[in-house]
């Protein structure tokens, strides 16, 4: 739907007012995107995808509007609103149709000056507001009654009264029932009378009378009205009002109080704002989180008129200049104190003042001619500070178009060594996350080749971190050792956030080389340095991935700690991305204690942020581990979804998408569906460069043991006993193998997938019964693996109980008193320091097996009764 009207006939309201109105049509929610300062599909992308929180990611614009519209999608019945498109009309055709595609469910509301000509448009012609066609109707007029609204809050006590009707009805008729028009007069009855403003009108409003046009697109009406509320401004109120036009998107009263200069003698800057907001020449814009100082901001329209009364008087340049040295400074201030203990709070003015530092970074390019070197160093510097906003919140590829700008300007030669370094490095960090390695391997390389002329230690760090963690992704495991120990050796003694974060690239290392020990020791160095330095960034990774070494440990309240700290982080800084990654461990550590329905919340939690910024990476992560976890449930036809849509969102993107494949060819074996869950094998198996990673392998291996019982059982439905026999023993052998990878929990969840169907095919003999040492110095699977306990007695204990109770009382549950008293004998334990240690001791248990044989009850805990379980002779 498109709503097309003039300037100032209430299309943005009227779409808002709708938008309120219906909110319960959409349950999935209303945005409104002003396209005000966007240019381009670039642009559209970016302030629709400030509007929704997505980070863009996406490298192209094809990819970003790809990754909106599975935002939206994500999000179900919504309403978006499209606000001031006229000047994006030109792509619309490239844009509207992909939305709505890809988001069936969600309706989209354009405002706009003209037709955007999309096929299945839908029109609502807004014209002015019905005027009064004689004496006796005035007070009906809408017209007349918007009017009389707004005067009234600034002139109390104003009425419709017999005498004044006429005078009224007379004004409205010459600004056209404009709304817009007719606010801005109604603000001016704070020093006029109707007679008087009508009188003032009329000397000017000459125009109005003939219903034409006084000029350009954006004059006619409402250009003479703005035109009127101009000339009932005094001389400072018109100078600040003009100077105003040099602000893009908002600003706050400190900005103002520097870029606009009114000379000796002046009134305060704040005054006069507060004067032109009354008049309602400026508003207000609502802080997005927290008492934050108020922020101005200007129409439109109304800017481009105060544009053209800065130009008159001849102020333009020097307001340009006072605007772009503000800037730069404020944000280069902000910009170090990103990455430290002010980092919130330098990332949301970073934030809240991007449309200005944007403007300043395409002023220095707007002068004919060559651009000056002092100009593009500006852009350089503003490119810079954006830096840490633009790559947690997106768009990546503007992040790396100012670069660009930068760097491929003719003034680019005026840059020194460490501006250009630090503007290199920058950009390789951005085009490593946009995963375009080898434009991010160039630019690091560059930054190499400045090592001997630049002092900035800093861009040459972060330009061998870039090389890291390109040859990590790549798997040249090697070549990244060798880029972070040449970083290390840049690195001076005393700069503690670099000698953290490279503690903590150190430790992703050995995550990737399955050395979980020492990933856990560097990152547990990492984090003091962190802190120290108030790096909460790296903090918030640091803890994140803390919490998966540690879930791969089995130390599940450690891990929780870590995952908490990382959520508290991750939201303070506004990751969204992180967040989501941080719900997911969560949930897997819920599910790990077997509290299901807290896993399945955060899962939730998880799917629904990373759906929203369209993030099809960790969206695709999620619903794999979530596909998982509803198989152990046996809830085939929830987890074959959730492994298709993981599927879909990965798209070859990552070596994730082998297991998830494996996990869907254990679900549709299970439901007998064997054709296809032989084409999910061979799907897992089809990539050989992620199959040759250890824990896919094993991953892989264990899975498989599902189609061996799936042909098991179908050997045996056709009478085929022998066939039958060895496809079973083929599943046993799975489990008897060495162990095939370092400790990870998807390799365990895969091997407990295994033995817990193992125990479900068929009725177990007894010499597949559980057995158990009688003091709990090792237990025996009924899959036949030997489990040694003798370092972890308290395993032991716990076992031997619920042993001894499953063989006096099948069925019955051991309380949780009981089992404390059995697991921790002659100690006294606060409750809930019981529970919780009880509760990490069983899902250790768990994760060595008895994950499919250790029942949760409402009253405790119990093994399955319809599992054989026998204590071994001594001696044995």
């Amino acid at each position: 739907m498109s709503v097309l009207g003039a300037p100032g006939v209430g299309k943005t309201r009227l779409a808002h007012e709708y938008a309120l109105r219906r909110a319960e049509a959409y349950p999935g929610g209303a945005w409104s995107c002003d396209l005000t300062n966007a240019s381009g599909v670039d642009g559209l992308c970016g302030a629709l995808g400030a509007t929704l929180d997505v980070p863009l990611t996406a490298g192209h614009s094809a990819g970003m509007l790809a990754q909106l519209a599975d935002a939206i999608a994500a999000r179900g019945r919504v309403l978006v609103i499209l606000d001031n498109f006229e000047h994006l009309v030109v792509h619309a055709q490239a844009t509207l149709p992909v939305l709505h595609e890809r988001a069936p469910d969600a309706r989209f509301l354009v405002t706009s000056r003209t037709r955007t000509d999309v096929e299945g448009e839908a029109i609502l012609e807004l014209g002015p507001l019905p005027l009064p066609q004689g004496s006796a109707d005035v007070a009906d007029s809408e017209a007349v009654r918007l009017f009389v609204d707004r005067a009234g809050l600034v002139a109390h006590g104003y009425a419709l009264t017999t005498d004044e009707a006429p005078r009224a009805a007379a004004l409205v008729r010459e600004l056209d029932g404009l709304p817009l028009a007719l606010e801005l007069a109604a603000a001016r009855m704070r020093v006029f009378s109707t007679a008087t403003l009508l009188d003032h009108l009329r000397r000017r409003f000459d125009v109005l009378v003939r219903g034409a046009s006084s000029g350009g697109p954006r004059h006619g009406s409402l250009r003479d009205a703005i035109d009127a509320s101009w000339r009932a401004l005094d001389p400072w109120e018109q100078a600040v009002f003009a100077h105003c036009a040099v602000f893009r998107g908002s600003f706050d009263l400190y900005a103002a109080e520097r870029v606009i200069d009114l000379g000796e003698g002046a009134p305060r800057v704040a005054d006069v704002l507060q004067s032109l907001r009354d008049r309602s020449l400026l508003a207000r814009e609502a802080p997005r989180e927290g008492p934050d100082d108020a922020r101005f901001t200007l129409y439109l329209s109304i800017r481009d008129y105060a544009w053209d009364r800065l130009r008159e008087r001849g102020a333009e340049d020097a307001a340009v200049a006072r605007h772009a040295a503000y800037y730069e400074e404020q944000a280069s201030l902000w910009a170090t104190k990103a990455d430290g203990p002010e980092g919130v709070e330098a990332r949301r003015w970073l934030l809240a003042e991007r449309e200005n530092l944007l403007a300043v970074h395409r002023r220095a390019f707007e002068r004919l001619g060559p651009a000056r070197a002092e100009d593009v160093r500006t852009a350089a510097r503003v490119a810079l500070a954006l830096q840490p906003a633009l790559t947690v919140h997106g768009p990546l590829r503007l992040a790396a178009a100012l670069h660009d700008a930068v760097l491929g300007a003719s003034g680019a030669a005026g840059l020194d060594a460490d501006l250009r370094a630090r503007a290199l490095a920058a950009r390789a960090e951005v085009h490593r996350l946009m995963g375009d390695y080898p434009r991010a391997l160039a630019d690091a390389e560059e930054v190499s080749a400045l090592s001997t002329q630049t002092r900035d230690h800093d861009a040459l760090v972060r330009a061998r971190f870039t090389r890291t963690l390109v040859h990590l992704f790549q798997g040249r495991l090697a070549e990244a050792h060798a880029a972070l120990e040449r970083a290390r050796g840049l690195i001076l003694p005393d700069d503690r956030r670099l000698q953290g974060r490279a503690l903590s690239v150190l430790g992703v290392i050995r995550v990737f080389e399955g050395a979980q020990d020492e990933a856990r020791d560097s990152f547990l160095k990492a984090l003091p340095l962190h802190r120290e330095a108030g790096d909460i960034h790296f903090e918030g990774m640091a803890e994140g991935n803390l919490c998966i070494t540690q879930i791969h440990f089995g130390r599940l309240e450690e891990a929780r700690e870590h995952g908490e700290r990382a959520v508290a982080l991750h939201r303070a800084l506004g990751n969204r991305r992180n967040l989501a990654n941080c719900f997911s461990s969560l949930a897997s550590i819920a599910d790990e204690l077997g509290r299901s329905d807290e896993a399945e919340a955060y899962w939730e939690q998880s799917i629904r942020i990373a759906g929203e910024i369209g993030d099809r990476y960790t969206l695709g992560v999620v619903l794999g581990h979530q596909g998982s976890h509803l198989f152990m449930a046996q809830r085939l036809s929830e987890a074959r979804e959730s492994c298709k849509r993981a599927l879909v969102s990965l798209r070859d993107q990552h070596s994730m998408e082998v297991a998830i494949h494996a996990w869907l060819g254990s679900v549709e074996a299970t439901a007998g569906r064997l054709d296809a869950a032989r084409e999910a094998f061979a799907e897992a198996e089809r990539p050989s460069w992620a199959r040759e990673r250890p824990t896919n392998a094993a991953v892989i291996h264990y899975l498989r043991g599902h189609l061996d019982l799936a042909l098991a059982r179908e050997a045996t439905a056709g009478g085929d006993l022998a066939g039958a026999e060895q496809h079973l023993a083929a599943a046993k052998r799975r489990l008897a193998a060495a162990t095939l990878a370092p400790p990870r929990l998807e390799v365990t969840r895969a091997r407990r997938s295994l033995e817990h169907a193992l125990l479900a095919q068929g009725r177990p003999s007894e010499d597949t019964a559980l057995l158990v040492h009688p003091e709990g110095e090792w237990f025996r699977l009924p899959s036949g693996r030997r489990v040694d306990c003798l370092r972890r007695r308290l395993l032991g204990r716990l076992l031997v109980a619920l042993t001894e109770q499953r063989l006096e009382r099948p069925g019955a549950p051991m309380s949780v008193k009981d089992l404390v008293a059995k697991g921790w004998p002659n100690e006294r334990i606060l409750s809930g320091a019981a529970v919780a240690r009880l509760r990490v001791a069983l899902s250790s248990l768990r994760k060595e097996g008895l994950g499919a044989l250790l029942l949760n009850h409402p009253k405790g805990y119990l093994l399955d009764p319809n599992t054989p379980a026998r204590f071994a002779p001594r001696g044995e």
